[in-house]
């Protein structure tokens, strides 16, 4: 390896180095480590860790979708420093920041001078606070590990250098594998020294059996805690749902909704960031590739040059590893990148300690040395002026922290709760246990952030097996203290996924809980239910029926009968009368009407909507809206539904008036077969001024 040269003798104890990066890094994000939360992967973790000390077990017990280390480093913080203490999380985060900054600079030592090293690990240290967005550059994420683990294999295996022992590569490989268990693109990075053993073995003509014991040392270094993590979760019976959650779902559900064309526009995603941030480290990045490239192709390679390529090729194929597993998502999340800021800090410093030994040497001329003295200064007060900019001030603080504290105010820390939505912020904010394997809900929906979220896309595709049924079970044996409905508001796209859209979760609802403080919450976009025993009365089922002669009146016109409701419930009044023309069965919402199907019938048709008066100016307590519902359940039990629309004509001019509905009833309906005509209340299940109405119901043969 290259000597230091005299210029670079300055740096002669790594430790201080270490600590000036510490104290550094530290300044630099102290101000963010009390900010309520930079991501909603900082919630997630905070859930699962608090699930896991209190027994339970990752992906069985707390359900994600990457592989497992650090979940249980933020367990391992939480356990030492309290529970839901981000401060302590995010004060760990930025100590490893600056211990990943260390191996760089081990790194580039070896590589080349002490002057490359420092030069990669202060660079690094910068763009840790300043490349990214200020919500994922703040944030505790898993990637950080990513680069701690994968830059301490490189700097095991670089140190190792020209000949790497078996002990070595078994380390190197073990660090990989740590690696691989944060999250899983990590695996590619392991391509690296694989592949420079083989480029060293053909290079020097190694023997075959002598390059095979080198990537097997290296393959069991990987391994061992691969297979120590996978016995564990085998005892703890959560191998099966470890492997789907972190393996099979995101090769079958998460992966597929991403084409091959984004992945590979993601894979700029990075070098735009950085560019964006610090142009000038970005050109002398790939200035540097390029002549690294040229080097490594080039047919007759001078000797130093041949002593130097293995490095070459290990700093080349780690980069280009890294950058595609920053683009395997194919999101283009900014912290995805995190992945390759490691090895393009470590080309970087040794380029820009290559351009200023350049720009001095004896053989340069002056003008290029007078030139270059500005350049460097303009990129080191560029990358520090960015870096100060981190320190910006904080955002807002979400709104879901009120609905968060009215139920840290009215439970105890043993009570536990659910959220319905994408949003475990609340767990954290409330300072309460989930109450169910699922922290977040896209497993129970379909929704694959953030990709298959316009409003009228069907998402059942991506809905788990089971999972509802999981999810019922949960709730049934730990029965949480509040649920939080965020389908009220745009919560991350959750207004797609109302509770009636799910039969089994709104039924369990219902019958056990009711809605609080709705005047104060549902504006915020949250529903909040509150456990309430003996709450049965309000499901629709067991809502109190009608009348036999309002039974009578409410007859459904059909070609060969009128066709009396087998049920019909409207607990807040019911009546049929003509208006304006129309024949209007007025059901006040909550309502249900269900009637028998006779034989060839095919279509439903006719109007619903709600009475003027509900939504009028003068009306001082206005309806919310209500929601209409109408669904077929076959002889079989089997349920479809047909239509589903909620109007909300105080704030909505199109959902005012009367709305047309002509629908197909199922080919494979028969007779006995039941149609049921649902309206709910709106939003915060309010069902004051919810003069809803059916009109001019008819049942049709002709197809």
């Amino acid at each position: 390896m290259a000597q230091d040269s005299q210029a670079s003798k300055w740096i002669k104890h790594p430790l201080l180095l270490f600590i000036i990066l510490a104290t550094a890094i530290l300044w630099l994000r102290w101000p963010t480590f009390g900010y309520s939360l930079w991501n909603v992967d900082e919630a997630i973790h905070a859930a699962a860790a608090r699930t896991i000390l209190d027994g339970g077990v990752l992906y069985r017990d707390a359900i994600d979708q990457r592989t497992p280390l650090s979940y249980y480093a933020v367990a391992g913080i939480f356990a030492l420093c309290g529970e839901n203490n981000l401060w302590a999380v995010r004060c760990a985060f930025a100590g490893l920041i600056a211990a990943t900054a260390l191996l760089l600079f081990f790194s580039g030592r070896n590589l080349r001078n002490t002057a490359s090293g420092a030069s990669a690990a202060i660079i690094y240290g910068l763009l840790a606070s300043c490349a990214l967005s200020q919500t994922d550059a703040n944030a505790a994420h898993t990637e950080w590990l990513v680069a701690f683990f994968s830059t301490a294999a490189a700097a095991v295996f670089i140190t190792g250098r020209p000949s790497c022992s078996k002990r070595r590569l078994f380390i190197s490989g073990w660090l990989y594998g740590c690696s691989f268990l944060s999250k899983q693109p990590a695996l590619l990075d392991l391509l690296a020294p694989a592949a420079t053993i083989i480029y060293l073995g053909w290079a020097q003509s190694e023997p075959r059996h002598s390059l095979l014991r080198s990537l097997l040392s290296l393959a069991a270094g990987w391994l061992t805690p691969v297979l120590l993590t996978m016995g564990y979760f085998a005892t703890q019976g959560a191998l099966r749902e470890g492997i789907f959650y972190t393996w099979t779902y995101n090769l079958s559900y998460y992966g597929p909704e991403i084409t091959s064309a984004d992945r590979l526009l993601s894979l700029v995603w990075p070098l735009r960031l950085i560019g964006a941030a610090q142009p000038g480290l970005l050109i002398l990045w790939i200035a540097g590739a390029a002549i690294i490239l040229h080097r490594l192709l080039q047919r007759l390679p001078s000797p130093p040059e041949i002593a130097t390529n293995p490095s070459s090729v290990f700093l080349a194929l780690w980069s280009l590893a890294a950058l595609v597993g920053a683009a395997a998502g194919g999101r283009s999340f900014d912290h995805y990148s995190i992945q390759f800021f490691a090895p393009f800090c470590l080309g970087t410093g040794l380029g820009l300690v290559r351009f200023a030994q350049w720009s001095w040497s004896g053989t340069t001329r002056w003008p290029i040395r007078v030139a270059g003295v500005p350049l460097l200064i303009a990129l080191i007060y560029s990358a520090g002026a960015a870096a100060l900019g981190s320190r910006r001030p904080l955002p807002p603080e979400d709104t879901s922290q009120r609905v968060s504290a009215y139920i840290r105010k009215h439970s105890t820390p043993a009570d536990q709760i659910f959220v319905w939505g994408y949003y475990p912020d609340i767990y954290l904010f409330a300072d309460r246990r989930p109450a169910s394997r699922y922290l977040y809900a896209s497993f129970l929906t379909g929704l694959i952030p953030w990709t298959n979220t316009e409003p009228a896309r069907d998402t059942t595709y991506a809905i788990v097996p089971g999972a509802m049924k999981n999810l019922i079970q949960d709730l049934t044996a730990h029965p949480p203290r509040f649920i939080v409905d965020t389908s009220a508001g745009p919560n991350r796209f959750w207004q797609k996924y109302p509770l009636e859209k799910f039969p089994a979760l709104h039924d369990f609802i219902r019958r056990h809980y009711r809605v609080v403080e709705a005047a104060q919450f549902v504006g915020q976009g949250f529903r909040l239910f509150q456990w309430h025993p003996g709450n049965e009365v309000a499901a629709p089922q067991l809502m109190p029926a009608v009348a036999p002669a309002m039974m009578a009146a409410l007859a459904l016109p059909h070609a060969t009968a009128w066709l009396i409701p087998q049920r019909a419930a409207t607990p807040h009044g019911a009546s049929v009368q003509m208006n304006d023309g129309r024949l209007e069965f007025f059901a006040h919402a909550p309502s249900v009407l269900s009637y028998e199907l006779p034989a060839r019938a095919h279509y439903l048709r006719g109007g619903f909507g709600l009475r003027p008066a509900a939504y009028s100016p003068d009306n001082d307590t206005p309806t919310d809206g209500a929601e209409f519902i109408i669904s077929w359940t076959g002889h079989d039990g089997t349920t479809h539904e047909l239509l589903r629309r909620r109007l909300d004509p105080r704030k909505l001019p199109a959902d005012r008036g009367m709305q047309s509905f002509r629908i197909l009833i199922p080919a494979a309906a028969q007779p006995g077969d039941q149609i049921d005509l649902r309206i709910t209340a709106g939003p915060a299940d309010d069902a004051t001024s919810d003069w809803t109405t059916w009109t001019d119901l008819l049942l049709e043969n002709s197809p």
